[in-house]
């Protein structure tokens, strides 16, 4: 009987932290989206703990103006 709870007591764990998992990935990966974030370093460590487990590397352009303000220049 004490075997019995043992395992379902381990089972019960790693399905809690297979779906806190999921949803933490889940939650990264909905403020990369909002953020427009994927080309600039991660916006915090959700983000960037999100981006180690889908396996995302944003390399980091030095050639790059910063981004700018407002697009008014843009217009013709």
């Amino acid at each position: 009987m004490a075997t019995t709870l043992l395992l379902v007591g381990i089972v019960i764990f790693v399905a809690g932290a297979a779906v806190g998992g999921i949803l933490l990935v889940s939650w990264g990966i909905r403020r990369e989206e909002q953020d427009f974030s994927l080309t600039r370093q991660a916006p915090g460590q959700v983000s960037l703990g999100t981006r180690r487990v889908t396996g995302l590397y944003v390399r980091q352009r030095t050639d790059a103006s910063p981004p700018l303000d407002s697009r008014e220049e843009l217009y013709v």
